[in-house]
């Protein structure tokens, strides 16, 4: 029996159980780790920084290279399907960002099961909204600020751009970030909300289409970037094609770069080579300038 479009229960969840699929995941888990524990040892910057009150709302900050204030930031969200991993994991893509003059900020959010999607979104909003208000506090210029995001971080970086800030932050504006790359991100959460991971994210049918920017509109005109990788899914292959079809539809600066040779756990390292085009497209974004 089909549960979701053509997909029985077992399909589903095999193309969104990815660990199984690739035989290098577990080294590829433990480089990120080790060289993200390095890095952090490596580079000076601050750590666990509160932006609200709760246990997980903290964030890192490594400013770039050679010091310097007012310089533009990427403000970066982990992935983990919304219930594992932590921005401690992401450390290992920084020293790319900051060789380029880039400081880098990396966001931890509360997590499911203690909490639902709603908060994990306001979360996000919350540290958005800490780093556009003390940017020159932290030695950034909030008139620079990017985000970027992998995998359950690509579903929170488009939230991000769903998002109504005046609204939601009276004394923000429009757009307090100028640019995007989600990575391998989750857009449209009903499948998410029939396959096994509902077990631990409890989705509600109003939880998920409310949380689903396939079905938002975003609140601003500024670049989005979106990457999958060439070996993932075609789940996530098809998330990340609906809605740049969806979004370039809507107006919306919006455009794919492929990341050959990528896994869904590779696509974040490639993100912070410096030989990638990725890499240097979010650069490219970041400076004002076209990728050579």
């Amino acid at each position: 029996m089909t549960l979701y479009r053509d997909y029985d229960r077992k399909a589903l969840d095999a193309q969104y159980d990815l660990r199984p699929i690739w035989p290098d995941v577990p080294e590829v888990i433990a480089f990120r780790e080790s060289e993200s524990a390095r890095v952090r040892g490596r580079l000076a910057g601050r750590l666990d920084v509160a932006y609200g009150d709760g246990e997980k709302e903290t964030l890192d900050i490594f400013p770039p290279s050679g010091g310097g204030a007012s310089a533009p930031a990427i403000v970066y969200i982990h992935g983990g399907y919304w219930h594992v991993s932590d921005k401690n994991d992401t450390s290992y893509i920084a020293p790319a960002f900051v060789d380029e003059g880039i400081a880098f900020l990396t966001i931890n959010y509360t997590m499911a099961p203690a909490c639902d999607m709603d908060r994990i979104v306001a979360d996000c909003r919350r540290a958005m909204a800490w780093i556009w208000r003390h940017a020159a506090e932290i030695g950034v210029d909030r008139n620079r600020l990017f985000i970027a995001g992998h995998s359950a971080g690509g579903h929170l970086t488009a939230m991000m751009f769903a998002t109504d800030w005046p609204k939601i932050h009276p004394d923000l504006p429009a757009a307090p970030f100028r640019g995007a790359c989600a990575l391998s991100g989750l857009y449209d959460l009903e499948p998410i909300r029939v396959s096994f991971l509902n077990d631990t994210l409890a989705l509600t049918p109003e939880l998920a289409a409310r949380n689903s920017p396939l079905y938002l509109d975003p609140a601003m005109d500024i670049p989005l970037i979106l990457s999958v990788g060439e070996r993932e899914t075609d789940e996530f292959k098809r998330h990340q094609g609906e809605l740049f079809a969806a979004w370039t539809a809507k107006g919306l600066a919006t455009e794919q770069v492929p990341a050959p040779g990528c896994h869904h756990y590779t696509i974040v390292q490639h993100f912070g080579d410096p030989e990638s085009a990725l890499h240097r497209r979010m650069v490219a974004l970041v400076k004002g300038t076209e990728a050579a």
